[in-house]
């Protein structure tokens, strides 16, 4: 009898093993599944705001993450210029941008996962947040160097509350799999909007290039078209510049190039679009802009220019003036002409009223309604 109830109790705890082992089973199952169904996610992700977003918003709650935040080295704000040019985003909580690779070389000695207990040095340094309960709330976390062609480019922290959700037990081929898909997905997202960037960049003065501004017309003549806001597209002329070449050389008018694109920045609005369009002459699009306040913001531009100290390359002072051209896009002008037509007319017609101010003194702002059957502006 005895040795009945010890073979019952053994196979009773047998059966106890295998009951756990099965659930473990079915929760590493579930846990592969979600952990690729987040691969898919990310390799998604056509942006680098659309990446970050889903990292640190839609990944967090995926996984009941109390806190979650990425580290990336952007020695050179590359990352940030990126993101400041995002339609969609451009602040991240969660997201520290480091620019200089020694905190992560402090964090990662070793280029190794850490997962275990989160102490009071971790969450200051991987979690900082202004938000004290969250911060304490952290008890386990695993931080996951991202690594690319053996270089440590950022960390990813993941923040639980449950102290044993992260420990040393956890296997780390999964969170390593996780940290070298994050990293691809970073590096190629911006690599992609870079290259995207570059394409549609003039490189003296980092304003848009022509082809780019040409797209942009485009796609704001639809917006006009679509919402009933009108838009003013603005050509602006620098005046007497070819003397200034002559006389302080090409170096110092690139460097009056790029400083008369930084006035521009300065004095206009994140949604207007600057661009170089040619030589001495850029184009301005302000959208929801009708005549009287295009022309009021287009004069204040030209003010603005007048009192601008600009200097050549040397230093050396040098008076700068400009002339503005100015036309109106309205919602009637979308029904009447084809996109591409209605482009071409919106840029000839700020041509001509440039061309006005230019014959009649220069230093001058002038407004002329759009000609949708003017000829092409003579030089």
């Amino acid at each position: 009898m005895q040795a009945d109830k010890s073979i019952t109790d053994e196979n009773k705890e047998l059966r106890q093993r295998v009951n756990i082992l099965h659930h473990k089973a079915e929760r590493n199952e579930q846990l592969l599944k979600a952990f690729f169904a987040a691969e898919l996610e990310l390799l998604s992700c056509v942006t680098l705001a659309e990446l970050l977003d889903y990292l640190l918003n839609h990944f967090k709650e995926k996984f009941s993450l109390c806190s979650i935040t990425l580290m990336l080295l952007d020695p050179e704000d590359a990352v940030q210029e990126l993101l400041d040019g995002s339609d969609r985003f451009n602040h991240f909580e969660g997201l520290n941008l480091i620019p200089n690779p020694q905190t992560l070389h402090t964090l990662f000695p070793e280029v190794q996962p850490y997962c275990g207990e989160a102490d009071n040095i971790i969450r200051d340094n991987c979690f900082p947040t202004t938000n004290a309960t969250i911060h304490v709330s952290v008890q386990s976390c695993a931080l996951l160097p991202l690594v690319r062609e053996n270089c440590l480019i950022g960390a990813l922290c993941l923040g639980s509350s449950d102290p044993q959700r992260y420990n040393h037990l956890l296997r780390f081929d999964y969170v390593s799999h996780l940290a070298s898909v994050v990293a691809v997905c970073i590096e190629n997202a911006i690599s992609r909007e870079t290259l995207q960037r570059l394409s549609s960049m003039d490189s003296l003065t980092r304003a848009l290039n022509r082809r780019a501004f040409s797209q942009q017309l485009l796609r704001e003549i639809k917006r006009c078209s679509r919402t009933g806001e009108p838009m003013a597209c603005i050509l602006l002329d620098i005046d007497h510049f070819k003397p200034v070449n002559d006389t302080h050389g090409h170096l110092s008018g690139d460097k009056i190039l790029r400083d008369m694109a930084q006035v521009l920045k300065d004095n206009l609005r994140d949604t207007d679009s600057i661009a170089r369009y040619g030589g001495e002459e850029f184009a301005i699009l302000l959208p929801g802009c009708a005549e009287a306040e295009a022309i009021q913001v287009t004069e204040n531009l030209r003010i603005a220019i007048c009192n601008t100290a600009f200097t050549g390359h040397l230093g050396e002072p040098i008076s700068i003036t400009a002339s503005l051209g100015i036309t109106i896009c309205e919602q009637g002008h979308t029904t009447t002409l084809e996109v591409t037509k209605l482009s071409e007319s919106l840029i000839q017609t700020a041509d001509q009223a440039l061309y006005v101010g230019k014959r009649n003194g220069r230093n001058q702002v002038r407004f002329q309604s759009l000609d949708t059957n003017l000829p092409a502006t003579p030089r």
